[in-house]
């Protein structure tokens, strides 16, 4: 739980996407904390692959083996997700303020443009392997109830995960107005913490 608590922290105090994946030097310039928030975000992921790593590999007990199958499916996504996505976190973290801080989109535009493409290289790697992991362990807990959570809080955790989807569809499709759904993963990462903590005590 302590990884998806850093990470609904970090996002909580992150900015709203301006218009596409690519960061903006005036967005990270008015973004004193970017590096903390950033550094934090990228903790949480390295936690959360390892939990999905150990969620793998303990298995789940389902009635069928066809759930079973794509549970550990779900797992093995967010694992690898995770293992890319946190490196869009390190180098926003680490190096993007950094850049701009020191005038690198004027004054060396070809630098800061690589680390932009990295990101949103291993944005395109992490982030929807990931969403379809935490989608799919949201919609077979709706079905299955197998964590024992209440069925309220399943049909939530669904709900937020389809709706994290949003800031990547609406930056890769010029629908802008989608982004601000960034937000909706503070919800869902929480949900995933209480659900990984609700299964492994199970």
């Amino acid at each position: 739980m302590l990884a998806t608590v850093l990470v609904a922290i970090g996002l909580v105090f992150h900015p709203v996407p301006a218009g596409g994946f690519e960061e903006r030097p005036s967005v990270l310039a008015s973004t004193p904390w970017w590096g903390p928030i950033h550094i934090a975000i990228a903790a949480g992921f390295v936690l959360i692959a390892l939990g999905s790593l150990l969620m793998l590999v303990a298995g789940a007990e389902l009635a069928s083996v066809r759930l079973a199958t794509l549970v550990a499916l779900c797992w093995g996504a967010m694992t690898v997700g995770m293992i890319f996505f946190t490196g869009v976190a390190l180098v926003n973290g680490w190096v993007m303020h950094f850049l701009t801080a020191r005038g690198a989109p004027g004054t060396d535009p070809l630098l800061y443009d690589a680390f932009n493409r990295l990101l949103i290289g291993y944005g395109w790697l992490g982030n929807p392997l990931f969403l379809a992991g935490l989608t799919g362990l949201a919609a077979i807990e709706v079905q299955t109830r197998s964590s024992g959570m209440s069925a309220g809080l399943a049909w939530g955790g669904l709900v937020v995960a389809v709706l994290s989807w949003g800031r990547g569809v609406g930056s890769a499709t010029g629908l802008y107005f989608l982004e601000p759904l960034i937000y909706a993963n503070v919800p869902a990462f929480l949900w995933l913490g209480y659900y990984g903590y609700l299964s492994a005590r199970k």
